[in-house]
């Protein structure tokens, strides 16, 4: 009995040295060292009337790599009643007088991004369309958040 604990005491001063041998005493990098840049976000505000079979766009530029977000946060009747019809949302690149969508889907009005894509920096666009269930024009708010 009294060797296995004579054992045990050497094997954990023995990991104990090892550990302690493994880890070596450094510097943090200050802040000046590091070559990261912290993103910087911006945050737009997108509205205006949605007509049946009708689309929109607004163009944005992306300074930073990084995460684009695009939540459709409202859509309306003219006279302000909230509606819960699915319309079409995407990001593109602005061509000609319109967006060339490379990513988009149908959503309904909510609090979070639905559409979210990572982009480098350049000139992009939002865009809102029909998918074909409006039978009359819409108000709709869309927030674009990018670096």
């Amino acid at each position: 009995m009294r060797m296995f604990q004579v054992f045990r005491v050497g094997a954990a001063f023995l990991a104990l040295s090892v550990t302690a041998a493994a880890c070596s005493s450094t510097t943090a990098p200050s802040e000046g060292d590091s070559t990261i840049t912290p993103l910087e976000f911006a945050t737009l505000t997108f509205a205006g009337t949605l007509e049946a079979k009708g689309s929109g766009f607004y163009s944005f530029a992306v300074r930073q790599a990084g995460p684009v977000g695009l939540t459709l946060a409202a859509v309306q009747t003219p006279g302000g009643a909230a509606l819960s019809i699915p319309v079409g949302i995407g990001i593109g690149v602005p061509s000609g007088t319109g967006c060339a969508r490379t990513t988009s889907q149908s959503t309904v009005p909510g609090l979070a991004a639905q559409l979210t894509v990572t982009l480098n920096p350049g000139t992009y666009c939002a865009a809102v369309f029909d998918t074909g269930n409006l039978t009359a024009a819409v108000n709709f708010a869309m927030r674009i958040r990018h670096p």
